[in-house]
């Protein structure tokens, strides 16, 4: 025979949310750590609003170009739209030629199909050149010239 609780017993019955709050935290955190983070947002570069130009004498371009073919690296080079292909090294040795030159500015620019984390990773690179000044190359507002 079962035992049956008198109905004028108060019952002390509760859900614990304990597990189910421990499992949430655990789907989160797998979530997280789970999820690939790319450098793959592109940037398109409006036309410049505010800003003083840099004097071409006084820098020099470094261009990147976007991938040949999807999901290739972008080109790198030394000029100001064309020029050999380089690579990191020799971007920052041209920076640290450049400032033996008494020229300072290094005036990147990008193609908008060009991958935001290839501009940061230039960018860092040629940042590790003690008394480099990085400016972004923008387009020129329109109706300026």
């Amino acid at each position: 025979m079962l035992l049956r609780r008198e109905a004028t017993e108060e019952r002390d019955e509760h859900i614990d949310m304990t597990p189910m709050v421990d499992v949430v935290f655990q789907l989160m955190t797998f979530m997280l750590f789970s999820v690939q983070m790319t450098g793959g947002e592109k940037v398109d570069v409006p036309p410049a609003r505010h800003g003083v130009g840099v004097a071409e004498s006084q820098a020099i371009f470094l261009t990147l170009l976007k991938p040949a073919a999807p999901g290739g690296e972008a080109r790198l080079l030394l000029g100001h739209g064309e020029g050999p292909v380089i690579g990191l090294d020799q971007a920052r040795k041209a920076a640290a030629d450049a400032v033996r030159d008494g020229r300072r500015k290094v005036i990147l620019q990008a193609d908008g199909d060009v991958p935001h984390g290839e501009v940061l990773k230039v960018a860092a690179a040629v940042s590790e050149v003690e008394g480099v000044t990085i400016h972004v190359g923008v387009q020129e507002p329109l109706g300026s010239k």
